[in-house]
């Protein structure tokens, strides 16, 4: 059947309805469902997926396991190629889920991930030049370190002193930078600057913090990203938890109801909240022994 084109809005009286029909059989089934109050029913699960011309994107969000026309969203699966945005969250049953790459050590299953941490040449780095409000493309001093093309893809400048302090912007784009050859390199964000810079701003470079991620190790070098639910391979794409119920590696003596933290001891671990203010993970649901794993209700989203 040819497809259709209206110059003014479709309405209906009673909803809307995708249907498949079995090739075999010829039985029709419901796919998308609008219904006449204007609420949404999928038979599979759906995907809302947001690709700005402008600013930053895109942004997924995948309602369902195998909610996804584009590949099967699975949090219990990984990936050698990467299948959805960095950053993609999924809602199944319970739990809240998001999309990460994970660094270049294996990480097993029930251990908390956290960023990558800032590299110390990349930070507190002075512009080049003065930048003027509206401006996307902003040149900075590096202090050392070469950086590989696309290396803060997605991950955020920010201006941590002077002129323009307290604004962060989203990277697009960054070219291979030999430091030995040229200090200075072109960071361009999706955004533009709010506030203009002198050659006395000092600005800092995060890559994207869904990326690259390592266990959480005991000296917090980062902030957490969620947790593992499956062994998963170095440099491989997936699913981390970030709230609802998971099994995390036990570090101590949890108590039933109370909170749960970042292990400040063991690598990848949740420990009972004490003085020491460590991140807390959430709430502890089911007790397990040391270095066993108990269910904590987690709450990073």
């Amino acid at each position: 059947m040819a497809n259709s084109t209206f110059n003014g809005p479709v309405r209906s009286e009673n909803g809307f309805k995708t249907i498949d029909t079995n090739s075999t059989t010829g039985v029709i089934t419901d796919g998308l469902v609008i219904n006449a109050d204007g609420n949404i029913f999928t038979d599979d699960g759906a995907h809302i997926q947001y690709a700005a011309a402008t600013g930053f994107g895109p942004a997924d969000l995948v309602i369902g396991k195998g909610g996804s026309q584009y590949a099967t969203a699975n949090p219990y699966a990984e990936s050698a190629t990467q299948l959805f945005p960095l950053g993609a969250k999924l809602i199944y049953g319970n739990n809240v889920y998001r999309y990460v790459g994970i660094g270049g050590t294996a990480v097993t299953a029930g251990k908390l991930l956290q960023q990558p941490a800032v590299v110390s040449d990349h930070a507190n780095m002075t512009a080049t030049a003065a930048v003027a409000a509206g401006e996307t493309a902003i040149s900075v001093e590096t202090g050392g370190t070469d950086i590989t093309l696309n290396q803060y893809a997605n991950g955020y400048l920010w201006v941590n002193d002077v002129a323009g302090e307290g604004q962060m912007l989203r990277v697009k784009s960054n070219p291979a930078h030999d430091h030995s050859a040229d200090p200075s390199i072109v960071i361009t964000c999706y955004d533009a600057l709010a506030t203009a810079l002198t050659t006395n701003s000092q600005l800092t470079l995060l890559a994207d913090p869904s990326n690259d991620l390592i266990v959480a190790p005991a000296a917090e070098t980062g902030a957490l990203m969620g947790a593992t639910v499956i062994d998963m391979t170095a440099d491989y794409y997936g699913w981390a938890v970030i709230s609802g119920p998971a099994a995390l590696l036990t570090v101590g003596t949890l108590v039933v109801g109370n909170a749960a933290v970042r292990s400040g001891g063991t690598a990848g671990g949740v420990a009972p909240a004490t003085d020491n203010v460590l991140m807390e993970v959430g709430d502890v649901m089911a007790v397990s022994a040391n270095t066993e794993y108990s269910l904590i209700n987690m709450n990073l989203s």
